[in-house]
Formats: structure tokens, C-alpha cells, sequence
């Protein structure tokens, strides 16, 4: 029995269940019938993303059915492995037929042993679920509040990029001592910021993207699932965050299954002790146990709104000159005050000085805050006091204030130049007058050519969001749906077709009338290449004419023109 004549005959339960297993073949361009989706799922990157999935038995299983002594494997354990490996569409039929790729790689990779050993016992955490959830709403919070404090002081001062790109052990600890935090932490806040696209590139480093103000005023709930989703989905060590957290999923101790993550992942790619500590940093894990929001993330539970629900907005003010915020950030706090850590916010005669600057009013600042401890209000109306009796008008420049202080100014700042009692001009730009005047304790305000007083905006740095073209999916229920209403599409031929299978003789037809569109339309696709000294290469490749047994094409790994040699194309798959 062919492959997609078994796809053909599974149930809609089962079917629905492989695709849901194979996610890849979800993305669009979906398959059009069983042919076409028995080719998507025999590739070579379908099949290298489903093997990373593997546990150590289904992997001992298939090395054994290539060599043809799965009869030595344990009676008891096979049946239910071969039944795992039948659904993920890796073997079926009686007589254990494999994709042609899947039996020559594990007909040169047998090195997971012979023997099946089971599902390794693990114990189940002893912990209160009250204490967990607890745990984990402290550590989401904690999250948080650190990744929104990193990004608004990125706004105002771009993270320093080393020239070979990325971030530097120096800056790291800049960023770690200015927030109150450990290296390891904000390591993470970065990573899962850009990851997220919450953090890009600009000319002076890396600042927080277009999309970070709606996320900043987003809910709980949603700010955490974005970054955590951005974690879990993370390419480098995917298969074993996924391991981890589904093998744990039922209150089994974490611990333990880090223990036996080799069972779990085989082909695990990153340390598993930082696996764990990261997931604890989100509140995945808390108490050697998998949280409500782990088990969200590997969609075991919906309800997240209940572990981080909405805060309601709430300011406590302090006679220290700080204010404790819950929930969003009020405007009056936001422009008056500079976050210290997490929800603590710290006023000072600068951060006032900045709402004046920016056209906000003594008394609505005063207002908006409510009840006010002494200490803020005598020094919100200090600042107001002192704020404007200095004024900078652009002239190139020149300053006006009463003629104490005009003369004052003259005598201890260089470059002013007495015009009139009151009237001092200087050479340089209003913004560097502005500057000097406030490094010296004065309080200006800048105003136009005709006296109107200029509202000052902070500057900020803003990085465009670099976003691939998303691509369309469907679900595994609506592609299942598709293929059984119409099971059967024929193989698109025509003169390029018949070119092609002229040249080749290895393809099938899917594969060559997916080559044969690309070449027509100019599209892209993905091929697995034979070059003239026997080297196998994959690349990704955009036809642009068939000349003789030759395809000019553009080649994106080399970045140019490249010609390839239709006989030498092994195989062929749509790029995704």
C-alpha cells in the first residue's frame, strides 16, 4: 500500500489527529489531496521536524523496523510505540513501510539502542496548588515589570549593539545595575523581548519596537502569553522546552523529568538546568512543578485569565518621593515620574521639570494624583515656581530673564552676551543653551521666535518592527475537511512538466509539478541538490527559466545567479 493511499483510508478522528501532530503541513500553500500530502510529509523538513519530537523508544522502534528486527524488540512495548509512530505518519501498513528519507536516515543512525525501556516512573511533585498558582502569578508579575522596565529605558536610551552585532557582557551589567537586577534575568527579558518583536534595531543599538506601546497598555494576561509563546516557540531549544513541560504536564516533579530529559529528547539541543531556570523566571514552573500557565503553553489549559487576571489601575504615593503602581501606569506618574524597578516610580525636580517641559500644568499634575504627600507637593510646586523664569528664545540663541539673573548668568556661564539688562545672546543652538542652563541649576523654558513658550517632548528611539510575511494556516479539523472532500486532485502536467520528467527520472509527479509551477510562476521552492562531486545540499531556490537540462535560477543561500542541473535534483518541496 502506498503512502497516500493509507492517508486515504484513515478515519476522520485519525487523520485530523496526524495532521494536528504534524503541524507543518498546516501552512498554506496546503496540500491538495492525498499524493500531495503524502509528498509534504515524506520531505526532508517535514521529517527533520517530527524526528526532533522523537522520545528514545519511538526512535529505538524505527531504527529497528528499518533493519528488520523489530521481532527482537520487547512484545509487551512495541505495539503501543508502533501505534505512536503509525499516528505521526512514520510507518504504516502490515508490512512497516516507511518514507524513503526516514528509512536511509535510520538506516545510517542506529545509535539509541536496541532495547525498548517504557516511559520512565516519575514521581509527583508534592505541592499545594494554591502556593504554585501563587508562585507563578509572583514570577509572571516579576516578568513583567522587568522586561516593561528594560524597554522604556531603551526607549529613552538605545541598548549599545557591539559591532559584530548583539549585546555585550558590559552593557548587560549596565542594564542589570540601573535595574536592580541579575545579568541572567535581563539576558532573558532581552531574548524574549526581541523574540516577541517587542525590541529591534536602530542606529544607535536596539530600542523598543512600533509594536511595544500596545503591548505595554495590553492586559496581563495577554502581555505574558505574547512573551511566553515567543519562549516556547523559540527554535533553538524548542523540542526540549516542549519535552519538558508535556512530560511534566499532570503534577509530575520537574526535577525528575530533567532527570530522564534524555528518554524525553534524545536530540536535545540545550542545557536542561537552563531550560528549567528560564521557565521558572516565567512562571512556568514553580515548586518543581508544571504551573496553570505551563500548562497553558502546551494547550492544557484555557482559562489564563483567571491566574493573571486584569489589575485595577491603583497609585500609592509615598513621602519618600516614590509611588507604588498596580495596573496601568496613570499619565500624571507616566510623565512626572521615571520608573526605579518594577511598579516603583520615583519623582525628582528632572522627572517634574519633564512634565512642565512637556506642557503639563502644576496644578493638573497636582490634581491627577489625588492625595498628595506633603513632600511631592512642595516639590512639584518648587519646580513650578522656578520653572520658565528663564526663558530661551531662538534667535541662535538668546536668553531673557529679570536682570539679577541675567547678570548672573553672564558672569557664570561662557558664550552669553549682554544685549539688554534682561537680554543675554549666545552662539550656540537653543538646545545646547537649554542643556548648560539646567546642568547649572537653572529651570528654562524654550520659546519660539515670537515668545509662545515650546512644549518639549522627550526624545525616544523607536525601532521598526522587521516582521517576516505571515503565513496563512489552517486548522488540522478545516485541511482534513479539504482532503476528504476532494481526495484525489490530479497531478498538474503541462510542457514544463514534461520537460522536467524528461531530465529526471527520481522525482515524483507532486515533485515535479511543484517544480515545474515554480519555474512558470517564478516561485520559490526548497530543493535537495546533488552537485558535480557528490556533495548533497539543500537550498532554497527561485526558477527563473529552463534552458535545456539546466535551471537558471536565484539562489538565496549564495545570494546570486546559480544553474542547476534538473537530473541532479534528488528532491523537491514548497517553501513555507
Amino acid at each position: 500500500m502506498e503512502f497516500d493511499q493509507h492517508l486515504a483510508g484513515l478515519g476522520e478522528t485519525e487523520l485530523v489527529a496526524l495532521l494536528a501532530a504534524r503541524p507543518d503541513v498546516l501552512v498554506e500553500p496546503a496540500p491538495r489531496g492525498f499524493a500531495e500530502l503524502a509528498q509534504r510529509l515524506s520531505s526532508a523538513s517535514s521529517l527533520v521536524a517530527v524526528l526532533r519530537t522523537l522520545n528514545r523508544d519511538q526512535l529505538v522502534a524505527g531504527e529497528a523496523i528499518t533493519a528488520g528486527r523489530q521481532h527482537q524488540l520487547d512484545r509487551r512495548l512495541f505495539p503501543a510505540v508502533l501505534t505512536e509512530l503509525t499516528a505521526l505518519g512514520l510507518v504504516w501498513g502490515t508490512d512497516l513501510r516507511l518514507p524513503p528519507l526516514l528509512a536511509q536516515h535510520w538506516s545510517q543512525d542506529a545509535g539509541h539502542g536496541s532495547e525498548l525501556t517504557g516511559r520512565p516512573e516519575l514521581p509527583l511533585a508534592r505541592t499545594d496548588a494554591g502556593s504554585v498558582r501563587r508562585a507563578a502569578q509572583a514570577a509572571a508579575a516579576a516578568l513583567l515589570d522587568g522586561v516593561t522596565s528594560l524597554l522604556d529605558k531603551a526607549t529613552a536610551r538605545p541598548i549599545t549593539a557591539l559591532r559584530k552585532g548583539g549585546i555585550g557582557s558590559r552593557e548587560l551589567s549596565r542594564l542589570a545595575r540601573e535595574l536592580s537586577a541579575e545579568p541572567g534575568p535581563v539576558a532573558l527579558w532581552l531574548d524574549l523581548a526581541g523574540a516577541a518583536g517587542l525590541l529591534g534595531e536602530v542606529d544607535a543599538g536596539f530600542a523598543p519596537t512600533t509594536d511595544y506601546p500596545d503591548w505595554r497598555d495590553g492586559d496581563p494576561a495577554r502581555r505574558w502569553s505574547q512573551l511566553a509563546v515567543a519562549w516556547h516557540s523559540r527554535a533553538q531549544g524548542g523540542p526540549v522546552r516542549r519535552a519538558l513541560l508535556t512530560a511534566a504536564s499532570g503534577g509530575f516533579s520537574v526535577r525528575a523529568v530533567a532527570a530522564r530529559i534524555d528518554w524525553f529528547c534524545p536530540s536535545r539541543d540545550e542545557d536542561i538546568a537552563d531550560v528549567v531556570r528560564e521557565a521558572e523566571l516565567l512562571g512556568v514552573v514553580a515548586a518543581d512543578t508544571l504551573t496553570e500557565l505551563g500548562d497553558h503553553l502546551i494547550g492544557r489549559f484555557d482559562d489564563i485569565d483567571t491566574v493573571l487576571p486584569a489589575v485595577p489601575a491603583g497609585v500609592i504615593l509615598q513621602s519618600d518621593l516614590t509611588a507604588v503602581v498596580s495596573g496601568a501606569v496613570p499619565p500624571a506618574v507616566e510623565a512626572a515620574a521615571v520608573r526605579e524597578s518594577g511598579a516603583v516610580w520615583r519623582f525628582s525636580a528632572a522627572s517634574v521639570r519633564s512634565a512642565l517641559d512637556a506642557g503639563w500644568q502644576a496644578e493638573e499634575l497636582l490634581r491627577e494624583l489625588g492625595d498628595v504627600p506633603q513632600p511631592l507637593a512642595y516639590l512639584i510646586k518648587d519646580v513650578d515656581r522656578r520653572h520658565g523664569h528663564v526663558r530661551v528664545r531662538d534667535v541662535r540663541c538668546c536668553v531673557v530673564a529679570d536682570e539679577a539673573t541675567a547678570t548672573e548668568i553672564a558672569h557664570r556661564l561662557p558664550g552669553f552676551t549682554v544685549l539688554a539688562p534682561t537680554v543675554l545672546s549666545s552662539s550656540d543652538t537653543p538646545a545646547n543653551v537649554l542643556e548648560l542652563l539646567r546642568k547649572a541649576g537653572y529651570a528654562p523654558t524654550r520659546e519660539d521666535r515670537v515668545g509662545t513658550v515650546v512644549v518639549e517632548r522627550p526624545k525616544t528611539h523607536v525601532a521598526a518592527r522587521f516582521a517576516a510575511p505571515a503565513k496563512a494556516t489552517l486548522t488540522a479539523e478545516e485541511l482534513a475537511a479539504r482532503l476528504r472532500a476532494d481526495p484525489h486532485v490530479p497531478v498538474k502536467r503541462g510542457p514544463t512538466f514534461e520537460r522536467l520528467a524528461a531530465r529526471n527520472k527520481v522525482l515524483s509527479p507532486v515533485e515535479l509539478a511543484l517544480l515545474a509551477d515554480a519555474v512558470d510562476r517564478e516561485g520559490d521552492v526548497v530543493i535537495g541538490y546533488r552537485d558535480r562531486h557528490g556533495g548533497r545540499t539543500v537550498r532554497r531556490i527561485r526558477p527563473e527559466q529552463l534552458l535545456g537540462g539546466w535551471l537558471d535560477s536565484w539562489c538565496y543561500l549564495r545570494e546570486d545567479e546559480r544553474q542547476f542541473d534538473v537530473a541532479s535534483i534528488e528532491s523537491v518541496e514548497a517553501h513555507r
